[in-house]
């Protein structure tokens, strides 16, 4: 675990854009390589409804997981998981349950991650947290 934490923290510390919408884009890319790297296959990147989008939908052995990937340039906001709120979790179980609706998987166990990338230091740090959105 620690080396696709190194591996990945790599790549991203000659990447640094400016704009948020490039750096959510290169945080979802660097979330996608470390879940990769830990075994995980990718099932569908930017999930879109009309309700909203969830940002990675992976999965690992028989536990299909839905990833909230959140991204700080520094720390002035707060640092990343703080922008996980309520709101948004309830948003990202609904997503959940409409992506579920759409593709049966009945032979999966389901959980909900948050990936937290913070490019306030000098590599990205990258923070998996693994079931942390109860319904």
């Amino acid at each position: 675990m620690a080396l696709a934490r190194s591996i990945v923290s790599l790549f991203g510390q000659w990447r640094r854009p400016k704009d948020p919408k490039s750096l959510g884009a290169l945080a979802e890319d660097l979330a996608a390589w470390f879940l990769r790297l830990k075994g995980y296959r990718i099932v569908k990147r930017n999930w879109r409804t009309r309700h909203g989008e969830i940002d990675l939908i992976v999965e690992k052995g028989q536990t299909l997981v839905f990833v909230e990937v959140k991204a700080r340039r520094n720390q002035r906001r707060g640092r990343p998981e703080e922008a996980l709120t309520p709101q948004k979790q309830k948003r990202l179980l609904r997503l959940a349950e409409l992506f579920l609706a759409t593709f049966p998987h009945p032979q999966h166990e389901i959980r909900l991650d948050v990936i937290t990338v913070d490019f306030s230091c000098k590599r990205p740090k990258i923070t998996h947290y693994q079931g942390v959105i109860y319904g």
